[in-house]
């Protein structure tokens, strides 16, 4: 259908409607965008001064900006650090749903998750720290909402590999205990993970999906899984 027969049976061209959605887009890409610099800013005086020697005033200077521009997007420090606390779980939740909608094994399913997840609070490291060192300061609605995703996450490991060893791919064992070691094995990392240490990030990386795998009774990686997780 061209557009004058568009137009003769009355059927709007959506130029106007796309341009109104590209409009929308960018605006909320530049909120977004202002409310992450806010949070990284907020992130980084946390965690070298801690969430109580911190001031909204000191977030607003070190971003150069006014303290209301803060209150516009935060309502105040309680809600910076409750988003802060909740980026590193919520990341990590949704490259494990990205990991086991691919297509592949049980064992490709943990490979990629245990990879992907501990690349997430590696590189949310201060974020991650945040959480652990802050948590006991959230309220109780924003504790309760992120100990959720904390929990759907450690039970959607645990099913991974339920389903795994249901299928002959993983040894048969406590497979809510073992999710729970993996799942300690990942808060762990941002704690003593150094950018400046021995180790390098892909060294650690390798390193956690073999404790993984050898947790559930699996082999170790073979040189294709690694060269193919190096890509």
């Amino acid at each position: 259908m061209n557009l004058k027969s568009e137009i003769k049976e009355g059927i709007a061209p959506p130029v106007q409607d796309n341009a109104q959605n590209m409009k929308h887009h960018l605006k909320q890409e530049l909120l977004n965008l202002k409310r992450n610099r806010i949070l990284e800013a907020a992130t980084d005086l946390f965690f070298h001064q801690g969430y109580s020697g911190t001031t909204v005033d000191e977030i607003a200077d070190r971003l150069q900006v006014t303290k209301p521009f803060i209150y516009s997007y935060f309502k105040n420090k309680e809600a910076i650090l409750s988003a802060i606390c909740e980026t590193g779980i919520s990341e990590a939740l949704d490259v494990l749903h990205h990991a086991l909608a691919t297509e592949g094994s049980y064992r490709d399913h943990l490979i990629q998750t245990l990879w992907q997840v501990g690349d997430v609070v590696i590189r949310r490291q201060p974020w991650v720290v945040m959480y652990l060192r802050e948590m006991k300061k959230l309220n109780d609605v924003d504790a309760e909402r992120i100990l959720k995703k904390r929990l759907e996450f450690d039970q959607r490991i645990a099913k991974l590999i339920d389903d795994g060893v249901k299928a002959g791919a993983f040894e048969a064992g406590s497979h809510e205990m073992d999710a729970i070691w993996i799942g300690g094995l990942i808060s762990w990392l941002p704690v003593w993970f150094s950018a400046s240490g021995k180790l390098s990030k892909e060294k650690v990386l390798f390193g956690l999906v073999e404790a993984g795998l050898k947790l559930i009774g699996s082999e170790k990686l073979s040189d294709t899984e690694k060269k193919a997780l190096e890509i």
